[in-house]
């Protein structure tokens, strides 16, 4: 019963929007609320039975005063209702260790709100409040101190009488000082106790999503194997068809088909080895594809030398089946009609990332493109062109003792 009205108390003016900061702050505030009334409370009744009707009725009257905390609270003042209090209770302090005298240890009160001042405010933000109502205490103790406690001093009580009201004095402000101790471990435990609840809770969320991180690259994993599989399965098909009783036109059609088939097949196998599931490192992908392509054409292999410049770049997925497929067309171009008649061909192929652009650059010291080579928009010009519109990318082609081809594309 007594938990259950302690915790309502405490939880006076909170809302389901605020954060843990201002929900500490007000919690604190109600239960500073309740430790001044009771302090006023016990303190108006030990001065009335020691007969001092006047001060134990102001007292009293303080209590009322203390109530509006919790209305302030209540109504949204949160920063207003601790600043309210504090002054009432040191303006309190200040009078009664005046009123009383110091033998009567009404001062020993500074030391529970100072510590109540140092535990409820911010330091972070509220560095200003601190210092207001730190130097109201010193210039209430100094005021006394300067005045001998003769400002509102009261005819009334004895030293006998103020003796009493010293050990009265003592115990409450020893034990203000306790309790607000005991809340601040209170409430630290309690902190403790969320802190590492929520080291907990982030650790399960980040092994959750762990877990469904790698499942996902589990599925992105086979999904890469098995699309090079069935790439793979059309490679092989068209490897089928290709024999030698075939027209030789029909032969280069269905070689050029499965070339294409296998670099886009070369992109998902090496997303499949790679923990990486996004990337492909081009120049690894480069010299595979390279490898694959001088296979097709034993005829002309052992005669070309091929050089890559690839400076270690990776690009995504949706940028390197498009690159795969336009070096395939360039290469296969190349060993097809760059060097015929010739026994000392030569290619050199450059990806490079310049000032996040990639240039992809190939060139070889065959005979040349024809003069129309527009006009006859071959297969392989017309692949060159749209996958370069898929890039957003420019290029162009020159003859330079050789064919030149350049592709530009931004890359991010």
């Amino acid at each position: 019963m007594f938990r259950r009205a302690w915790e309502y108390i405490s939880s006076i003016g909170i809302h389901d929007e605020y954060d843990d900061i201002l929900v500490k702050r007000i919690v604190l505030t109600n239960r500073f609320s309740v430790i001044a009334i009771l302090v006023f409370l016990f303190s108006g009744i030990n001065n009335l039975v020691l007969g001092d009707l006047f001060s134990g009725l102001l007292i009293e009257a303080l209590v009322i005063v203390c109530l509006l905390g919790f209305y302030l609270n209540k109504i949204g003042l949160h920063r207003f209702a601790i600043s309210f209090l504090f002054v009432v209770v040191s303006l309190a302090i200040f009078y009664f260790d005046s009123y009383s005298g110091i033998l009567s240890g009404t001062y020993l009160y500074h030391f529970p709100l100072i510590l109540a001042i140092a535990f409820i405010f911010d330091m972070r933000e509220d560095k200003r409040l601190m210092l207001f109502h730190i130097l109201l205490i010193i210039a209430f103790l100094s005021i006394n101190v300067i005045t001998h406690h003769e400002l509102f001093r009261s005819n009334f009580l004895t030293d006998e009488k103020r003796s009493q009201m010293f050990m009265f004095n003592l115990i409450f402000s020893a034990s203000a000082v306790g309790f607000f101790v005991y809340i601040m471990i209170q409430n630290n435990l309690k902190e403790s106790y969320l802190y590492i609840q929520r080291i907990e809770e982030r650790r399960q969320s980040e092994k959750a999503v762990k877990e469904a991180l790698d499942e996902k690259n589990i599925l992105i994993s086979e999904l890469h194997h098995r699309v090079k599989n069935n790439l793979a399965i059309i490679s092989g098909l068209f490897s089928l068809k290709i024999n030698d009783d075939l027209h030789e036109d029909a032969k280069n059609v269905l070689l050029e088909s499965r070339n294409r088939v296998r670099s886009m097949a070369l992109i998902h196998n090496r997303l499949y080895k790679s923990d990486n599931m996004t990337n492909v490192n081009f120049e690894e992908y480069a010299k595979e594809l390279i490898s694959e392509i001088s296979a097709s054409y034993p005829a002309v292999a052992n005669s070309v030398k091929i050089d890559t410049d690839i400076k270690n770049v990776s690009i995504n997925i949706n940028s390197a089946i498009p690159c795969g497929l336009i070096l395939n067309e360039l290469l296969t171009n190349a060993y097809k009609h760059a060097f015929r008649d010739k026994t000392n061909g030569h290619i050199n192929v450059s990806f490079i990332n310049d000032n996040n652009a990639i240039v992809m650059r190939v060139e070889d010291n065959g005979v040349g493109l024809p003069e129309d080579y527009k006009q006859k928009q071959s297969l392989g010009v017309t692949v060159i062109e749209s996958l370069s519109e898929q890039l957003d990318g420019s290029f162009n082609f020159s003859n330079n003792n050789g064919t030149c081809f350049e592709l530009r594309f931004k890359y991010n």
